[in-house]
């Protein structure tokens, strides 16, 4: 009888580990929409020219339109409004702090520090760039 609660107990832990391993991926797989950009315009404004903020504010637009759609097998599509931009694999690293997109059609690779991921928002940072990019979602 020790034995069975002993292997019951087990199971029960081994559940529970394989469940919150992968609390990441479980909420990332679904269609986000950007909602908000931060830090797209240089910090230093008194340099900015009229085409600057110009390009700053098409950029800011476009990349509100953008749309991410993750999968359970790790592919991803990126578009801007219904026309698919990028597509490719995404991964988790094992901490669960950064997503890894690697491009199959415009053959590069992002990587991005999950700031804050739950069902209903995510939040991620550029991790290439000298002032980051901070992107809000927000679920389709």
């Amino acid at each position: 009888m020790k034995k069975l609660q002993y292997i019951l107990f087990a199971a029960v832990i081994l559940t529970c580990f394989i469940s919150c391993q992968n609390k990441t991926k479980n909420y990332i797989v679904k269609k986000w929409d950007c909602v908000q950009i931060e830090n797209l315009t240089p910090i230093d404004k008194n340099y900015i020219t009229k085409e600057d903020s110009a390009v700053a504010i098409k950029m800011e637009a476009a990349l509100k339109a953008l749309s991410w759609s993750f999968n359970k097998d790790n592919t991803y599509q990126c578009s801007i409004g219904d026309k698919i931009t990028t597509q490719g694999t995404y991964e988790i690293s094992v901490d669960e702090k950064i997503i890894t997109l690697t491009s199959s059609t415009k053959n590069n690779i992002n990587t991005y520090i999950i700031t804050s991921i739950s069902a209903i928002e995510m939040t991620l940072t550029s991790a290439a760039a000298t002032v980051p990019i901070i992107m809000h979602f927000r679920p389709n």
